[in-house]
């Protein structure tokens, strides 16, 4: 029987070189032995590394069901944080509305009250003084006479007594040239005892019975100015501003230019302007 070939130079290939008797190769006893224990050796080293890849590739399943729990987890808190944000914004905008929706509320209240006190008040007024004509000395029974009573009494800052006799102007003289403006002068008067809203009442009318003449011009400046005191910068600014169409050209263009820029100035300052 032929002899192994001695060109292997390793065990390993001369086994598989010879084949054992298949190839008719002669292997020596101490050859085999040794071969085979290389070949138990190879077998154990690719059995722990067998088991070694499966242990790491279990390690790293394990690993990787942690992670995929974790994201799991984390995607049912984002979306249970997520429907928990959009809720508490959804109650905090339903909140707002109600805060909103109050607050017009309250406003629309306050406006009808301030309203009706002023309303009130020149109607009281109104009464105190029929009673007082009733009282007093007669009052001039011309229209010069008359206007000229109310005047001198607006000068001499005697307010109630300037109204109720401009009152009786226009009471006795409706159509008379000087009406528009003795109803000017009954706002004026209010607006120098700070009574603003009263003062809006007698302006208003100016505008509505007497939307010609040229008091319209200074009723609403005045008006203006009447809700700028009372913290309506909304309302005065409007009233700023149809001053300015409805006269392009008026003496107290500047002057209301520097009430709307004043008014720009503080708008944002609850503690001047609530509208």
């Amino acid at each position: 029987m032929p002899s192994c070939p001695r060109r292997f130079g390793r065990p390993l290939l001369w086994a598989v070189g010879c084949l054992g008797f298949f190839t008719g190769c002669y292997v020596p006893l101490e050859d085999g032995q040794r071969m085979q224990q290389q070949i138990a050796q190879l077998q154990q080293v690719s059995r722990q590394s067998s088991q070694e890849l499966s242990e790491k590739l279990q390690r790293q399943s394990e690993e990787l069901n942690k992670l995929l729990d974790e994201a799991r987890r984390l995607t049912t808190s984002l979306a249970d944080s997520s429907q928990k944000t959009d809720k508490m914004q959804s109650d905090l905008l339903l909140l707002q509305g109600k805060i909103e929706e109050t607050q017009r509320t309250l406003d629309a209240v306050s406006k009808q009250f301030t309203d009706y006190r002023a309303q009130s008040d020149t109607h009281l007024e109104q009464l105190s003084n029929t009673i007082a004509t009733i009282k007093n000395p007669p009052l001039p029974d011309n229209p010069d006479g008359l206007f000229a009573a109310a005047q001198q009494k607006l000068d001499s800052r005697q307010y109630n007594e300037a109204r109720r006799i401009f009152d009786a102007f226009l009471n006795r003289y409706p159509t008379d040239a000087r009406a528009a403006h003795a109803q000017l002068q009954t706002g004026e008067s209010y607006y120098q005892e700070a009574k603003y809203a009263n003062a809006l009442i007698a302006l208003r009318k100016v505008i509505d019975n007497f939307p010609k003449s040229e008091e319209v011009e200074t009723a609403l400046f005045r008006s203006g100015q009447a809700f700028f005191q009372i913290k309506k910068c909304s309302e005065a600014r409007t009233f700023f501003l149809e001053l300015l169409r409805l006269y392009p050209k008026s003496h107290m263009k500047n002057d209301v230019n520097e009430q709307i820029k004043e008014i720009g100035r503080v708008s944002k300052n609850k503690a001047s302007c609530e509208t």
